[in-house]
C-alpha cells in the first residue's frame, strides 16, 4: 500500500502532490553528513588493497575483483576519496572567492601532515629498518632526496630509502599511497583556474568545460591540460564528477534506489566500453547517497582521521611485513591498521587541526595592512 501511495503521490494523483526528488542541494542544506566516516571507511580500504601485495602475494582474492567490478578496492576507495573532494574542493573556493584564501587553506590541509610523514619515515622509520650503518644511512643524500624531492609533488616521487624494506616479501616502498597527492594537487590548480576566470560560478560554463575536457580526455588522453601521467587521469575524471555534482547540486539526486538503478545500468553495461563511465555514476551515486540518505552517524566528531591514515597505512604495513614477513594479509591489516589510527589521530590533534586554524591568517594580515595604510594616511 505504501508503494501504491508513493507512486501515487509521484504522479501527483490523489493522494496528494507531486513528491519532489531529494537532491545533492538538499542534504548540503541540512548541514549533517556521513563523509568523515567515509573517507575513514575509504582510507581503511585501502590498507587492505595493499595488504595482500605488502605481504608478497598470498591469501584471498580482493572481494571486489572477485565480485567482477574490474577495479581492485584500493582504486576504488581513491576514486571515492577523489569525487568527495572534487565536491568539497569546488564548493570551498566558491564560498572563499578568492584565491590566495583558497590556495592557502588547501596548502595548510594537504601539506603539514605529509611533510611531517616524509619527515618522519625518512629519518625515524627508515633509520629503525635499513640495513645500513645509521652514521651510512643518515650520511645518504638519497634519505633527503626523499624528502625535499617528495615535498615537490612532482609526477617523479621517490618511493625508496637505502636499505629500507629491501628484505620485504614484495616491494621496498616505502610509501606507495603518495603516488595520489601530486594528481590532487594538480586538480586544486583547475579548481583555482576555473574559480578565477568565473567559470566555476556559472553553472553552464562549468558543465562546458568539464564535458570539454571529458572529451579531451576520452580522444586525447596525453593531452590533458595538468594531468601529466595516464595514472592521474582516472582520478581527474573522479574529481571533475564531484565538482560537477556540487555545481549541479539543484539538480542531481540524492538516494538508494539511485544507486541501484546506475548499479544495474553498470551491470548491463558490464563488457562494453561504456562500462567505466558507468560505474563512475554509480560510484558517485553511492558516495552521496552515503553521505546524505543514510542515518547520521556522529561518531567522528574528534576529528578526521583518514588523511593521516592514509598517509600512514602503507608504511606500518611495510613495517609489519619487515618485522613479521611470513605473516598473511589478514594480519598485516590487523596489525598495520591500529599502528597507522593511532598515528593518523597524532597527526590530526598535532599537525593538521593547529594548522588549519591558521586559515584565518591571510585575512587577518589584510585586515592589518589596511590599518597601517589608513593610519598612514591619517598621519599624511
Amino acid at each position: 500500500m505504501r508503494v501504491k501511495e508513493w507512486l501515487s503521490g509521484l504522479r501527483g494523483g490523489r493522494h496528494g502532490p507531486v513528491r519532489r526528488i531529494a537532491t545533492v542541494a538538499d542534504g548540503l542544506a541540512g548541514g549533517r553528513d556521513n563523509f568523515l566516516l567515509l573517507r575513514l571507511l575509504a582510507a581503511s580500504l585501502v590498507i587492505y588493497g595493499h595488504a595482500p601485495a605488502i605481504t608478497g602475494g598470498q591469501g584471498w582474492p580482493d572481494v571486489f575483483v572477485w565480485m567482477g567490478w574490474g577495479s581492485y578496492s584500493g582504486d576504488l576507495a581513491v576514486d571515492v576519496f577523489f569525487v568527495v573532494s572534487g565536491f568539497m574542493i569546488a564548493g570551498s573556493y566558491l564560498r572563499r572567492r578568492h584565491l590566495l584564501d583558497f590556495l592557502w587553506a588547501r596548502l595548510l590541509r594537504i601539506s603539514p601532515a605529509y611533510i611531517v610523514c616524509l619527515a618522519g619515515t625518512a629519518f625515524v622509520l627508515g633509520a629503525a629498518c635499513t640495513s645500513l650503518p645509521l652514521h651510512d644511512y643518515y650520511g645518504s643524500h638519497e634519505v633527503v632526496r626523499y624528502v625535499s624531492k617528495n615535498i615537490q609533488l612532482g609526477k617523479g616521487l621517490v618511493f625508496t630509502l637505502p636499505g629500507v624494506f629491501t628484505d620485504n616479501p614484495k616491494l621496498a616502498f616505502v610509501n606507495g599511497s603518495i603516488w595520489t597527492l601530486p594528481a590532487e594537487v594538480r586538480m586544486y590548480l583547475w579548481v583555482a583556474l576555473a574559480g578565477v576566470l568565473g567559470i566555476l560560478s556559472r553553472r553552464w560554463s562549468c558543465n562546458l568545460l568539464l564535458a570539454a575536457l571529458f572529451v579531451c580526455g576520452w580522444l586525447a588522453p596525453a593531452h590533458v591540460p595538468l594531468v601529466p601521467l595516464a595514472s592521474f587521469l582516472r582520478l581527474a575524471g573522479c574529481f571533475a564528477l564531484g565538482v560537477f555534482c556540487f555545481v549541479n547540486r539543484e539538480r542531481v539526486p540524492v538516494g538508494w534506489w539511485w544507486v541501484a538503478v546506475l548499479a544495474v545500468l553498470a551491470w548491463l553495461l558490464h563488457a562494453t566500453p561504456l562500462y567505466p563511465f558507468a560505474f563512475a555514476l554509480a560510484l558517485a551515486a553511492f558516495v552521496f547517497a552515503f553521505g546524505y540518505a543514510s542515518p547520521w552517524l556522529g561518531c567522528l566528531r574528534f576529528g578526521d582521521y583518514s588523511y593521516g591514515l592514509y598517509l600512514w597505512g602503507y608504511p606500518m604495513q611495510q613495517l609489519v611485513a619487515h618485522f613479521a614477513p611470513r605473516w598473511a594479509p589478514a594480519g598485516n591489516i590487523l596489525l598495520a591498521w591500529p599502528l597507522a589510527m593511532l598515528l593518523a589521530v597524532l597527526s590530526w590533534h598535532l599537525v593538521e587541526r593547529p594548522a588549519l586554524r591558521l586559515k584565518s591568517l591571510p585575512d587577518a594580515m589584510q585586515a592589518k595592512a589596511r590599518g597601517m595604510f589608513a593610519r598612514i594616511r591619517t598621519d599624511g
